[in-house]
């Protein structure tokens, strides 16, 4: 009989205690350093030591990729919910805005998150698609409702709230990314009938 290794085995409860504190305190430090946080803060936020921390997470990079998926999986959810919302556009402008708030908070985290998004068979990736197709059922609902322009394709809409994330991360004008935003719902959205 095999031995069950420490992968599979399932965590005690003491053990997903401080791992939940941990995700918590790393998901707060990301969201006020982004890719710098101190480890150490982290573990000292959470309630346990050091060698904890690296328990659960080996690197820094096991950290952040542990805060992205926590992050997307829950965006995911909220995604899933808008799918029942009794107006299609609204729950697809709802998802617009968390998505935006979602980019900013990815793009803290670095270059390597983001570029794990782009390779097939990492957790990333797969959490990633996972939301892009939640996100598509939101875009082809409103479509099939005549409230999105039928050539609209989902993934060109993300990428045009990455790249207003992008330009808006340093800028002075804290209402720009709304605009712009605003500019873009306009810009898919069915123009009205005139009789």
């Amino acid at each position: 009989m095999n031995k069950p290794t420490q992968a599979n085995r399932p965590m005690r409860a003491d053990a997903q205690r401080n791992y939940a504190s941990l995700l918590n305190a790393a998901r707060v430090a990301v969201s006020e350093r982004g890719a710098d946080i101190v480890l150490e803060d982290v573990a000292r936020s959470a309630g346990v030591a050091i060698g904890t921390l690296y328990r659960h997470f080996p690197t820094r990079q096991d950290l952040l990729e542990a805060v992205f998926l926590d992050e997307a999986n829950e965006l995911r959810v909220h995604i899933e919910e808008l799918a029942s919302a009794p107006v299609p556009f609204d729950a697809l402008i709802s998802l617009l805005h968390l998505q935006m708030d979602f980019a900013a908070r990815g793009r803290s985290m670095g270059a390597a998150i983001m570029a794990a998004k782009q390779v097939p068979g990492t957790r990333i990736y797969t959490a990633n698609r996972a939301m892009l197709e939640a996100g598509n059922v939101l875009l082809l609902r409103a479509q099939a409702a005549g409230q999105i322009r039928t050539d609209v394709h989902f993934i060109d809409v993300i990428r045009l709230v990455y790249g207003i994330v992008m330009v808006n991360e340093h800028a002075s004008d804290s209402d720009g990314a709304n605009r712009m935003l605003d500019l873009v719902i306009a810009g898919i959205r069915t123009k009205p009938s005139r009789d």
